[in-house]
Parts: structure tokens; sequence; C-alpha cells
């Protein structure tokens, strides 16, 4: 029986520790590639979604009247009117501290702009009604893209 040499057992475990860095490495790289491109989409989505949030919302109002460009805080914002009761209630939305916000309140209550609830990072809102019925919107995402929208209000109510 003929004894084998430490060398090639020595080979062996070099050419897998070799293998298994390099495995590593490859998963490190892979890893760091898949977190630069999910934080591409999620800035990306953040200003769609918003927008999209804003679309939605005004048709939900999709009456004549329910909803309005104006302004409210430092800049643009929608103004969204129902009756409940016999009282008539305002959602507005705005841009706020860095954020779209929405608030909900009695219409003509002066509320600070602080108390909104939270929708999503953005840096500006403009509103316009360049024909009756008819809002251009232009919202200014968390990373300065902008995105533009034109929603027309179509019932009649």
């Amino acid at each position: 029986m003929r004894r084998q040499s430490g060398a090639g057992t020595l080979a062996a475990l070099a050419l897998t520790c070799v293998f298994g860095v390099t495995l590593l490495l490859s998963l490190a790289a892979g890893a760091s590639v898949y977190r630069r491109v999910a934080d591409r989409v999620e800035e990306s989505s953040q200003a769609r979604v918003s927008l999209s949030y804003v679309t939605a919302r005004l048709h939900g109002y999709d009456e004549r009247g329910m909803a309005e460009a104006g302004t409210y805080g430092d800049g643009g914002a929608i103004f969204l009117y129902e009756d409940w009761d016999g009282l008539t209630y305002e959602t507005i939305l705005y841009v706020y501290d860095g954020y779209l916000m929405e608030m909900l309140c009695e219409k003509g209550w002066e509320q600070d702009a602080e108390f909104g609830e939270v929708i999503s990072p953005a840096q500006a809102l403009e509103v316009s009604e360049p024909a009756p019925g008819l809002l251009h919107l232009v919202l200014t995402g968390p990373d300065g893209t902008v995105q533009t929208s034109n929603v027309y209000i179509r019932s009649e109510g």
C-alpha cells in the first residue's frame, strides 16, 4: 500500500478555499448591484406614485365644482369638496416640509399645514386650471424629477 503525500491534499484544500472566496465575492458584488438598482427604482417610483395618488383622488371627486385648484401654505394645492349631513368638508392635497400631505377639515376652517397626513416625499406641487374643469398638475419629486398630468373633471354632477 502506497502512502499519499500531503501535497495533493493541500492543493485540493487550497482550490476549495479559492472557489469559496470567489463565490463569496461574487455574492457580495451581486448584492451591491441589487441594492443600487432597488434604491433607484424606489426613488423613481415615489414621484410616480405620488402623482398617481393625486390624480386618483381627483377622479374620485369627478363632479364639477367639487375639485378646484388653489394655494395652501407656501404652494399650490387641490381642494376636494364633499357634503356630509348638511356640512361641507374639504380635503386639501398640498406639499409641506418636503412631503405631499392630505388634510380633511370642515370648509373654511383655518388649519396649520403641519396637521395634514403624510402621503409621500415631494418637493413641490403646482396646480393650475388652464380651462374650466381642466386641472394641470406639476409635481416635483424628492430627487427633483418633475412629473406632469392633466386631469379633466368630466361629470356634470
